[in-house]
């Protein structure tokens, strides 16, 4: 399974599937109150979002299972991986976390308390490939509640001491990200109790899309088995 980062969509993974053996799933969470869920409520806490999304894992808890979480989904996949296996020991083959600092070293930040106009600008700021999206009024009022959502999600997010779950995990990053440093990614290791990897990927904070071949590479090597197949879901 998928969980996006901060404002984003199941639809961003929607190229990764063909590039995986054909008897491996690749599917992503559609978060709340956007596309087609965008009459839902919006979730801004971690601990309800990776609830609701070890709920809809559980009918495949015994099957291979894969979570992969980038930014903000770093954080969810971490947590419903942790949630799991406080119900059913370990049921999590590979945990994948990317683009985040693991939860012990990241601060408490406050861009959700920004006024509008300041969210708009730090959004252009991040991410430059928003900017003729947020430069249409009425995308604009659609787009703020949910970053707004998602960044309170994020930044309120805490966990001071590591919870380390029985399942490998890999943390990626791109050698540009501003977000996390080779430090803040081997960090990571304190959140399992089984084998660890720090890859370092060529690209910044969104490295994974500019860079989805070297990425789903490196994912596909970690698979369980020579035809792994991580089943996921599209909704949580």
């Amino acid at each position: 399974m998928c969980l996006p980062h901060a404002g984003g969509t199941a639809h961003e993974f929607r190229s990764w599937g063909a590039r995986f053996p054909t008897d491996v799933g690749v599917y992503a969470v559609q978060y709340p109150g956007r596309q087609d869920r965008f009459v839902e409520p919006l979730v801004d806490d971690i601990g309800t979002m990776a609830e609701r999304v070890a709920d809809v894992l559980e009918p495949w808890t015994d099957e291979p299972l894969t979570l992969f979480g980038h930014s903000m989904g770093a954080y969810i996949a971490y947590e419903a991986a942790a949630e799991l296996e406080r119900r059913h020991g370990q049921v999590i083959d590979l945990l994948a976390v990317s683009g985040a600092s693991p939860p012990h070293h990241k601060g408490r930040g406050r861009i959700h308390e920004l006024t509008d106009s300041e969210l708009l600008a730090d959004l252009k700021r991040v991410n430059a490939s928003l900017a003729d999206l947020l430069a249409q009024p009425e995308l604009v009022k659609v787009l703020l509640p949910m970053m707004r959502a998602d960044y309170r999600l994020s930044e309120q997010y805490e966990r001071h001491d590591p919870l380390p779950v029985k399942a490998p995990l890999v943390a990626l990053s791109g050698n540009a990200d501003p977000e996390v440093d080779r430090g803040g990614l081997e960090a990571w290791s304190a959140f399992t109790t089984s084998r660890f990897d720090a890859i370092v990927l060529p690209g910044g904070h969104f490295y994974l899309f500019d860079g989805e071949a070297d990425v789903t590479a490196v994912l596909a090597a970690y698979l369980p088995g020579a035809s792994g197949r991580p089943r996921t879901v599209s909704r949580a």
